[in-house]
C-alpha cells in the first residue's frame, strides 16, 4: 500500500500538474464547438502525472481533482461529471498500469521502443473510454442519437489524443530521466 500512500512532495508535484492542465485547458485550447469540447494539450500533464505516480493517483488526479475542477470551470452542472470528467479523465490513469516498466526501459535504455508502443495504445484506450463516456452524456443530456454523439465526441476528441500523444512522446525520455533521478512513491520499491 506504499505506492498509494500521498507524501507532500508526491502532492505538490500533482497539484503542479495538474494546474498545468487546468491552464492548457482553459487557455490554450481550440474550441471545437458552442456545445462544448475542444482541442488542447490538458491530457499531457495528466499522462505525466501517471507516469510518475501511478495509476491510483493519476485516476484521483486527473478524474476527481482536475474533473471536478474543470467540470465546475465548464459550467455544464454536476449531473455530467460522473461520466465525461471522473471516467473520461480518470481514464489517464490507465497508461499509469504501465509506469513502471516505462521508466525501467529508459534506465536499462532496453525495450525503448516497447515503451512508445505502450504509450500509444493507452493513449488510444484512454480516448475511446473518453469518447464513449462524452457520448453517454450527449444521449442522456442533449438528447444526440448514438451516432451523432459518437461522430461529435470522436471529432474532437481524438484529435486532442494525438496531440497529447505527439507532445508526451516527445517528453517521455525526459520523463524517464525524470523517474530515474527523483523516484516517487510508486516508483521506489522502498521509502527512505
Amino acid at each position: 500500500m506504499e505506492k498509494m500512500k500521498l507524501y507532500l512532495k508526491d502532492i505538490i508535484e500533482i497539484a503542479i500538474f495538474i494546474s498545468i492542465a487546468i491552464v492548457l485547458d482553459k487557455l490554450l485550447k481550440i474550441p471545437f464547438a458552442p456545445t462544448g469540447g475542444s482541442i488542447n494539450l490538458s491530457m499531457v500533464p495528466l499522462l505525466v502525472i501517471a507516469l510518475r505516480h501511478g495509476p491510483f493517483k493519476a485516476f484521483i488526479a486527473g478524474g476527481i481533482v482536475f474533473g471536478l475542477i474543470t467540470n465546475l470551470l465548464d459550467g455544464y452542472g454536476l449531473n455530467t461529471y460522473p461520466m465525461e470528467y471522473l471516467i473520461a479523465f480518470g481514464a489517464t490513469g490507465i497508461l499509469g498500469l504501465f509506469a513502471k516498466t516505462i521508466s525501467k526501459s529508459f534506465e536499462n535504455k532496453k525495450d525503448i521502443f516497447l515503451s512508445y508502443i505502450i504509450l500509444i495504445l493507452s493513449v488510444a484506450l484512454i480516448a475511446t473510454i473518453r469518447v464513449l463516456a462524452a457520448s453517454v452524456d450527449s444521449v442522456l443530456f442533449y438528447e444526440l442519437d448514438w451516432g451523432a454523439a459518437i461522430l461529435y465526441n470522436v471529432s474532437y476528441v481524438y484529435l486532442s489524443a494525438l496531440f497529447s500523444l505527439i507532445a508526451t512522446a516527445i517528453l517521455l525520455p525526459i520523463i524517464g530521466v525524470l523517474n530515474k533521478s527523483f523516484k516517487t512513491a510508486f516508483l521506489n520499491k522502498k521509502r527512505a
